[in-house]
């Protein structure tokens, strides 16, 4: 796969942020930590804050029908597979000021997924310096760097390969996002195996669905 790179999409066919917003309850994202704060996450811990259980208990009806249109009419075409098989619920991050959106750095294959996996990330807030994504562009190469990626952009990398991780957020702006894996279907390596926060198995049916 390439080095990381961006691809664009329309906000207004698939406003993402407005239905976030909606389920969290707040017209601001960028200001979230100042209704609630925590003590810096570690590993496994960064998605106990009060706004996960509302994704995730809200997913199915406010966000994939539109999650599935997305990838058919925009991450699919993209990839020109005939068959994807992709994450079924995206996983979601809040990367509060003054904290950090994932726990360690890391490469996904330490959690299980395999090659021919890529990953999308997409934010709901403009993303820069320490409230984004920090990434090798190389495997080993390890000039870790920021990547800038604003809403109405996907930040498409090679997660199972490729260092990344996070900084403290010192940025006045809390970051929201989420992300999310696809891969042809002639690639995938379904597992028994699970990812470290979703004890799930990697297949076709659990963790990941097709289209």
């Amino acid at each position: 796969m390439n080095k990381p790179y961006k691809i664009k999409y329309d906000t207004k066919k698939y406003p993402f942020r407005e239905i976030i917003e909606k389920i969290l309850e707040t017209s601001n994202l960028e200001k979230l930590h100042e209704v609630e704060q925590y003590d810096i996450f570690e590993i496994t811990k960064e998605a106990k804050t009060i706004w996960h259980p509302k994704y995730y208990s809200k997913f199915k009806s406010e966000v994939y029908p539109l999650y599935v249109e997305f990838l058919r009419e925009v991450i699919k075409p993209h990839f020109q597979f005939d068959n994807m098989v992709y994450q079924k619920i995206p996983t979601f991050r809040i990367h509060l000021h003054g904290n950090v959106g994932v726990g360690g750095w890391h490469k996904d294959r330490d959690y299980n997924h395999t090659r021919g996996e890529i990953n999308c990330w997409l934010p709901f807030t403009n993303t820069f310096g320490t409230n984004t994504i920090w990434m090798e562009s190389e495997e080993g190469k390890e000039d870790y760097k920021p990547y800038d990626v604003n809403y109405g952009e996907v930040l498409i990398f090679d997660g199972v390969n490729l260092f990344h991780g996070n900084k403290t957020n010192e940025e006045n702006k809390t970051r929201v996002s989420f992300d999310f894996r696809v891969v042809d279907e002639q690639n995938f390596n379904p597992s028994e195996k699970s990812t470290l926060n979703n004890p799930i198995e990697l297949t076709i049916g659990n963790y990941f669905e097709k289209i």
